[in-house]
């Protein structure tokens, strides 16, 4: 009962010097079990039939959808204000995207995105988890690794299959595509106080701390922001690439 405490507590509710922190044994203990998850889910996709891969990638959307909506189904019920919490963040976009692409089999606007944006930023959200207050055995915790790791699955499983096409114009399509939607949620961020995708503050993520030390504050802190996602989306477009070419002839 004393595990079972605190939950469904959210993390504004929660005691100070309760959390799993970061890089600890428990954290380590999602990490390893995202991967391992991960992994299964490439050996079981790589000897799937065509009509098993698309019933995978449609159910991951489902369940993407599914636990968001638990989840804020939880925080309306709670005593937190359901506005600083709607499904807005980057990995939302991530979720949004991944049932798309899984309707529109075969589809060319979806896919390189996720590769080369959403993966990136999933697997920062299992490296540096916005939940290291919260006890490991939480809701939060717990739907915080499932969350993201399945979409890293979706994604990776899509890449090892060789159903993404890795192409330099697709980069700058896919940062035109983030500087829209980093534009059209800053707009909602100011006009109501908000701080969806970590545009206007770090919440004290490590990673995001360490661009707001090097740019500042404010409208500096957001391009660097958008800088460092444009450097990611390289950084990340070049490793497939050599993986593609190294593995997956």
């Amino acid at each position: 009962m004393v595990v079972m405490k605190n939950f469904w507590t959210h993390k504004d509710n929660i005691a100070e010097d309760m959390g799993y922190g970061q890089f600890t044994w428990k954290h380590l203990l999602y990490l390893a079990a995202v991967a391992v998850c991960v992994i299964f889910s490439v050996m079981w996709y790589l000897q799937a039939d065509q009509a098993g891969r698309i019933l995978f990638l449609r159910t991951t959307g489902a369940v993407l959808i599914l636990i968001d909506i638990i989840k804020m189904v939880l925080i309306a019920f709670s005593d937190v204000k359901l506005s600083e919490y709607l499904p807005l963040e980057i990995c939302s976009f991530a979720a949004y995207f991944i049932v798309c692409d899984s309707i529109f089999i075969g589809n060319t606007f979806f896919p390189e995105m996720l590769l080369t944006l959403f993966l990136p930023a999933a697997i920062m959200a299992v490296l540096f988890p916005t939940t290291s207050t919260l006890p490991a055995f939480n809701f939060y915790t717990i739907h915080q690794f499932v969350y993201h790791g399945l979409i890293i699955a979706y994604v990776i499983v899509r890449f090892a299959a060789k159903e993404i096409p890795l192409t330099y114009t697709g980069v700058w399509l896919s940062i035109l595509k983030i500087i829209v939607l980093a534009a059209v949620i800053y707009v909602i961020d100011c006009r109501f106080e908000k701080n969806f995708m970590f545009l206007r503050d770090t919440y004290g993520n490590p990673m995001l701390e360490a661009i707001r030390r090097i740019t500042g504050d404010g409208i500096a802190y957001t391009g660097g922001l958008v800088c460092f996602c444009v450097i990611m989306i390289h950084v990340f477009f070049a490793l497939f690439k050599c993986i593609e070419m190294l593995f997956l002839h």
